[in-house]
């Protein structure tokens, strides 16, 4: 199967959940007429990263009256956002929702919320305990939201779950600057790179722009490719969307290639994690 994503780096409104609501129709609908099959947005997309007290202001349910328009777009077009999901326990959770169909088929809450330094997720946000990856007509797919990334335990596990599919909705802020260089890019492209070439998925990365109370996001959104790395990236600090093209040929011949998951032992890490528990 080939399809077509689209990687909407935008720059969220902080706050003013209208405006970025009718910012995600319009990318959507631009990436439709594009021929797009699916569309990706950022971490917190629809709301704004640094919210602090005006978290619960904006935090929603999926299937809220708001969305109704994104669900009814996602007749035609999957689409996978970030927004503030107002959880059954009352907390607010980092999360994105993945639409298709008309309808709201997963959501994925932020596992590891990051606070220290420049982060203070933890301080208005929940910690989503769930690890899980769901079908799609993509093909099995899962999620993970920004440092959720950087986690390989979480990474793996979703590959050996069955994902050939990954969609990484992130709010990355520039730092390390040395030239030219950002060490944060080069971070995520480890990350990148581990995901496509040693787990075989296709990855989709799709990081903002724009400042939100004095952070500045690089963008440099990416599609990797299991066999063929980074086919497409978008540049720094520029709200723009681009296409990619995904073969999921190339899983099978990434995993014919280089066999690891069929080389993999899950009862050895299995009987690892117990004897440390029983220890």
């Amino acid at each position: 199967m080939i399809y077509t994503v689209a990687l909407a780096q935008v720059n969220p409104a902080c706050g003013d959940l209208e405006y970025n609501v009718k910012m995600h129709v319009a990318q959507t609908e631009q990436a439709l007429e594009a021929g797009a099959d699916l569309i990706v947005f950022p971490e917190l997309s629809l709301t704004g990263y640094t919210l602090k007290d005006q978290t619960l202001d904006v935090m929603r349910r999926a299937d809220c009256p708001e969305f109704a328009r994104l669900r009814e777009l996602s007749r035609h077009i999957a689409i996978c956002a970030g927004f503030v999901e107002e959880g059954l326990d009352s907390i607010p959770y980092d999360s994105a929702f993945f639409m298709d169909a008309g309808e709201v088929r997963h959501v994925h809450r932020k596992m590891y919320l990051p606070t220290h330094g420049m982060f203070e997720e933890l301080k208005f946000l929940g910690r989503g305990k769930e690890l899980s990856v769901f079908d799609t007509r993509f093909g099995r797919t899962g999620i993970v939201i920004c440092r959720d990334l950087f986690h390989p335990l979480e990474v793996s596990t979703m590959a050996a779950l069955g994902a050939e599919l990954l969609l990484a909705p992130s709010a990355m802020p520039a730092r390390g600057f040395d030239g030219d260089e950002l060490a944060i890019e080069q971070t995520v492209g480890l990350a990148l790179g581990s995901a496509s070439t040693f787990l075989g998925m296709f990855v989709v990365y799709v990081n903002r722009v724009g400042f939100d109370d004095g952070l500045g996001f690089y963008g440099g959104s990416a599609l990797s490719d299991p066999v063929g790395g980074i086919t497409i990236s978008a540049p720094r600090f520029e709200a723009v969307q681009i296409l990619g093209t995904v073969d999921t040929a190339h899983i099978a011949r990434h995993h014919y290639q280089l066999p690891i998951r069929r080389e993999e032992d899950l009862g050895i890490v299995r009987h690892a994690l117990e004897t440390r528990r029983n220890s």
